[in-house]
Order: structure tokens, then C-alpha cells, then sequence
């Protein structure tokens, strides 16, 4: 009996132990070369009422409510939020050194309790315009330290695309991402010839730039047409390693002639969909980003089946990556 009493603390005190072991800290830098004056971007950042227009978190529940303090754009001033996806916290400025960096606190009071420090800097790029950092560092208590790695990632591409989309809201000429969750959506399964990849993201990007032509040049051999947009079918992504198996994927009509190639039926079922306009440049931070939304609104991810990857729009028939359409749709349960 004593030992029964005994063995649920000893796992309690194991447990604790490994958390103690576990980096109990984050850093997070990123940056971004804008062709923009520097006083302009330090002016845009410093209005936190301006960033409603590029907030990557804000993405997730435009209808959040925010509060402002007086003179939001002051030292002292600051924002808060508070939704049912993105919880609740604020943001204040400590100390505004003009036009080359900003110090703030940021402070989350839900879904759980953490205070982290974040600063701006702004510098001239090396080809002109501004080089804008985003830096991050904070700490998560003793009982969230499995979170401390995984954490830092998250935030590594909600900067990124935060950037992205603070530069396009100053410059309307450059590459900028627009992002927009659609919820579930039903995806009919197709027949496709595919090439299947295993490897990491680089040897990806290549295998695409020859394999997807390939595919191409094959219905075109035969006097056929897809019968929908190329796409890509995740099986399985290791997001520590990076490291994707994947199939490269036409639709095509029934009988065609496989040849040297794969056929194969994928996709099917219940998904969440989000579509990217903009460059392929953004579609890691916007997976990301994607998933972030699929968890704030509880959906279990079905990884029994591959996520897709659709290009809805032909690159070769845009004048420019702006009106590039992909769509994500990830498996749900």
C-alpha cells in the first residue's frame, strides 16, 4: 500500500527532474530588407495602433478586441488584446530610440502567464533601404519547458511573416504575402502521376524546378491535359530536421498512360484550407501559420493522410509573384 502511495510522487519528482533539464529560455532574431526610408518604418512600428494592418496574430481573429493606451506611440504607451484564439495579453513600449531601435514588453496573461522582452532595430541595407530586426527573448515556467524549442520555432515564422507583411504594407512594389483562413472544406480525391521525393527542403526546391515540367512534358506527349493544378502531397514532415516525403503530383483522366512515372489517388476528405497569394518564398511561414490556426480553433490534425500543397495559379501566366494563388489544405480529423 505505502509503495502505491509512493510510486505517483516518485513519477511527479521524475518528471519535474527531466523539465529541469530542459532549456528554460528562447531567443528569436529576424530580419528583413525593406526599400523604405528608416524614420518611415521606425515611424510605422512604433504605432501600435498600425499594427492591426500587419500584425501576423491578428491574422488569426481580426475581430480580437484591442485597447490602447492614450499615446499608444509613446514610451509607456502601449496595446492589448483579447480573443478566444489568440488569448489575451499587451505589448508596451520601454524605450523609443529614434529612428534605430525600440524596446518592449510583451506580456501574455492567456492561455498561459509569461512576460518576454522584444526589440526593434533599424539599419541602412546594404543595397539601400532599411534592414528591420525583430528580436525576441523570454522564458517559460518550469512546467511548460517541453514547449521551449517548439516555442522558439513558432516564433521564428511569425516573424517572418510578420516582416513580410510589415514591408508590404509600407511598399506595395515589393513581394508581400496575403493570407486567408478558409475553415474545413471537402476535397475530392484524385487520380495524379507523381514523383516521389525524400529528402530535405533545398533537394525539394530542385527536384521541383525539373520534375514538375517533367510531368508536364509528359501529358503534353500524349495530346493530354491535366485535369486540375499541380500539387504537392506531404506524407510526412519532421519540423526539427526539416527533413519532407512527398510525392509531385498532376492530375490526370483516367487510362493515361503512366510511363515513367507514378500513379497514384491522393487526397480526400475533411481538410482546413488556407490560400496564399503572394511568392513561394512565404509558404513556410504561412504553413506555419496555418497550423497555428488550425490549433487555436481545436482541430486535430489526421496525419494518416498527406497535406496539399496546390498552385492554383500557373507562374509561368502572373506578371508578377504577387498574384501567385496556392492553397494548403491540411487533413483533419
Amino acid at each position: 500500500m505505502i509503495a502505491l502511495m509512493i510510486l505517483p510522487l516518485l513519477i511527479i519528482a521524475g518528471v519535474l527532474a527531466y523539465l529541469a533539464t530542459l532549456p528554460d529560455s528562447f531567443e528569436v532574431r529576424r530580419s528583413l530588407d525593406m526599400n523604405v526610408d528608416q524614420a518611415l518604418v521606425f515611424a510605422q512600428v512604433r504605432d501600435l495602433r498600425a499594427w492591426r494592418d500587419w500584425s501576423p496574430w491578428l491574422l488569426h481573429e481580426p475581430d480580437a478586441r484591442l485597447a490602447y493606451s492614450d499615446q499608444p506611440d509613446e514610451e509607456g504607451g502601449y496595446y492589448g488584446w483579447d480573443g478566444q484564439a489568440i488569448g489575451a495579453g499587451q505589448i508596451t513600449q520601454v524605450r523609443l530610440t529614434e529612428p534605430t531601435r525600440i524596446d518592449q514588453q510583451l506580456r501574455f496573461t492567456r492561455p498561459f502567464k509569461s512576460t518576454s522582452k522584444v526589440w526593434w532595430e533599424f539599419a541602412p541595407a546594404p543595397d539601400g533601404g532599411t534592414r528591420v530586426t525583430w528580436c525576441m527573448t523570454g522564458r517559460l515556467p518550469l512546467l511548460l519547458r517541453f514547449m521551449t524549442r517548439n516555442m522558439a520555432r513558432m516564433i521564428e515564422q511569425d516573424f517572418e511573416l510578420g516582416l513580410a507583411l510589415l514591408r508590404g504594407t509600407l511598399d506595395p512594389q515589393a513581394e508581400r504575402p496575403q493570407v486567408r483562413y478558409q475553415g474545413i472544406t471537402l476535397h475530392q480525391a484524385q487520380d495524379a502521376l507523381t514523383i516521389p521525393y525524400r529528402g530535405d527542403l533545398a533537394g525539394l526546391i530542385t527536384t521541383m524546378e525539373g520534375g514538375f515540367p517533367r510531368l508536364h512534358a509528359h501529358l503534353t506527349g500524349l495530346g493530354a491535359t491535366p485535369t486540375g493544378p499541380l500539387f504537392t502531397a506531404y506524407h510526412k514532415v519532421d519540423p526539427k530536421t526539416m527533413q519532407v516525403q512527398c510525392d509531385l503530383a498532376i492530375p490526370v483522366p483516367d487510362g493515361l498512360a503512366p510511363g515513367p512515372f507514378t500513379r497514384k489517388r491522393l487526397g480526400g476528405g475533411r481538410y482546413f484550407a488556407t490560400e496564399l497569394q503572394g511568392s513561394y518564398a512565404f509558404l513556410g511561414p504561412v504553413w506555419a501559420s496555418a497550423i497555428t490556426d488550425l490549433r487555436m480553433i481545436r482541430l486535430r490534425q489526421d496525419r494518416s493522410r498527406p497535406a496539399l500543397e496546390i498552385y492554383v495559379t500557373d507562374a509561368s501566366q502572373v506578371p508578377d509573384s504577387n498574384q501567385l494563388l496556392t492553397r494548403i489544405l491540411v487533413a483533419v480529423r
